[in-house]
């Protein structure tokens, strides 16, 4: 046994070669065939010398801890680039993962859908987002299938054979959704399914507005690479975007400390490559509230707090006063390096100039004078990369 760093560029393919290697008990390492090439070699410094590599001749360098690879039989590493895009490996194991799909599955107990899960894998099984749709349907007897979640308007939508019993399961990202809602035949294709997970990123209220005004059976979840994914979920009937809020799957606890959201659950990792173990409850990065209930409200992330002159301003909650409007189909705020203030705020939106005046008068409306963007920048789309996250590179 050698351990594996799997790099097939096919998904299929990808998926097969880590579940084989799960299965065996090999120690595999997730790649990401679309890293950039510096990012490519950073995980090459990463993943240890002599390791198998499958889908590539990739040569990984980097040093195994001293019991490697025997000592890490069963274990998975899995990519997350962070909000900053910088790789780095969270480990997980089969039981890691095991719990986080019964966890899921009691979860969904609760709103009548019943085991087995069967899933279709619809984003790249290189994110964790693409590997527990096929984890939780083998851990409750259910089946999956990997399709092209692409949805180009000029391709026919993926065929998707899945059993009858059970539920059945979509897990989406925003873009994916908003995708399948502008085309004719996108609805009856969700219909398909008993449930779509949405994560990934943050929620347009108007793709949720029109996701409930279609009564789509659409569930907005709250996870991470370091939880295995899902360990909350927001429920889109009978809640209002601004107030959604996540009700912890079972076994999952929140706790809110100055702001600052940790987790406990049972799907939490082993810890991060090679030799950082978690803390329990973890700190998530992200900004919130819990409520007497236990659930959760995210309102942003920690690191998106810029300071301009001499005050401090949340770029998430720029966004979405900006989000409010309904003017814009989707806005990012940066704090952009400014000699006198130290940042200021440029807001990139999805739409015309001519919005220019509106959203001003809203952010006028809305934010203190240190929150107003001052510049405004109009695109006709964000880039997001496969898990629907915003892509820092090209953005910048």
């Amino acid at each position: 046994m050698r351990g594996r760093l799997v790099l097939h560029a096919d998904p299929a393919a990808h998926l097969a070669a880590t579940l084989g290697a799960l299965d065996a008990g090999e120690p595999v390492f997730l790649g990401n065939p679309r890293w950039s090439p510096a990012q490519l070699d950073e995980a090459l410094r990463l993943a240890p010398a002599g390791s198998e590599v499958a889908g590539s001749d990739a040569k990984p360098r980097g040093m195994g801890p001293c019991d490697w690879p025997h000592g890490w039989r069963g274990r998975l590493m899995i990519p997350t680039g962070g909000t900053g895009g910088k790789v780095r490996f969270v480990i997980h194991d089969a039981s890691t993962l095991r719990a986080a799909a019964r966890s899921l599955a009691e979860g969904l107990a609760r709103r009548g859908l019943s085991t087995p899960l069967h899933g279709a894998v619809l984003t790249p099984p290189w994110h964790v987002s693409g590997l527990m749709p096929a984890i939780r349907a083998r851990e409750t007897g259910g089946a999956f299938a990997v399709a092209d979640g692409r949805f180009r308007a000029e391709d026919a939508l993926p065929r998707v054979d899945l059993p009858a019993g059970g539920a059945r399961l979509a897990s989406l990202v925003p873009a994916q959704l908003a995708r399948l809602l502008a085309r004719p035949d996108g609805e009856a294709w969700l219909r398909g399914f008993d449930l779509v997970l949405l994560g990934g990123s943050s929620v347009p209220p108007s793709l949720l507005d029109e996701a409930r005004a279609r009564r789509l059976p659409v569930a907005v979840t709250y996870g991470m690479t370091e939880t295995a994914a899902a360990v909350a979920l927001a429920w889109i009937d009978g809640a209002d975007a601004a107030g959604l809020r996540g009700e912890p799957l079972p076994g999952v606890r929140f706790e809110a400390n100055e702001g600052r959201l940790r987790v406990d659950a049972p799907g939490l990792c082993l810890g991060v490559w090679p030799n950082a173990p978690t803390t329990r409850p973890m700190e998530t990065g992200d900004l919130g509230e819990v409520d007497a209930r236990g659930w959760v409200r995210v309102t942003g992330r920690a690191d998106r707090i810029v300071a301009t002159g001499g005050e401090k301003v949340d770029l998430a909650r720029v966004e979405r006063v900006l989000m409010e409007t309904g003017l814009a189909r989707s806005v990012w705020a940066a704090g952009v390096p400014d000699p006198a203030w130290g940042s200021v705020i440029v807001a990139v939106a999805v739409g015309k100039p001519d919005l220019e005046p509106a959203l001003r008068a809203a952010a006028e409306r809305g934010l203190e004078p240190a929150a107003r963007p001052r510049r405004y920048l109009f695109v006709d789309e964000l880039p997001y990369d496969a898990r629907g996250k915003l892509d820092p590179t090209r953005l910048a």
